[in-house]
């Protein structure tokens, strides 16, 4: 490994290190907008999980954590969706936004933050997507 992929690789590592706990804090943000009664309350659960959302997005680029970037745009544009409104929030939107903060965990989970730069930025190729379209 040379020093660039060391050194991405330390960054990896200590992104994935802090993005957990904003990964929970992120699910909380849900759980609070989903709560919320009035549209004051419900603008700002928005407000703090776009932030949120956006932050770790940033994160993961410059880790190169391209897995965790694509899913927190996702969720960037899941929560785009809802504009400042409580009613345009149904619950199979907030399902949606729950099982994509558990992928979001899981791909966390299951970076290999040991493996060379030039595999981890790999694109996936035309078959790989089809395969997981599939599944």
């Amino acid at each position: 490994m040379n020093a660039f992929d060391r050194c991405l690789s330390s960054l990896l590592s200590e992104f994935k290190r802090q993005a957990q706990p904003q990964v929970r804090s992120l699910w909380a943000d849900l759980m609070e907008l989903e709560e919320a009664i009035d549209e004051r309350a419900f603008a700002a659960a928005r407000q703090q999980a776009l932030h949120r959302i956006r932050v770790l997005g940033q994160a993961a680029t410059a880790a190169h954590a391209h897995p965790v970037r694509s899913i927190t745009q996702s969720l960037e544009l899941t929560l785009g969706t809802l504009m400042h409104t409580r009613a345009a929030a149904g619950p199979e939107l907030f399902t949606r936004l729950y099982d994509t903060i558990w992928i979001l965990a899981e791909t966390l989970y299951s970076m290999d933050v040991d493996a060379p730069v030039s595999e981890r930025c790999r694109q996936p190729d035309e078959l790989t997507l089809v395969e997981s379209c599939a599944d």
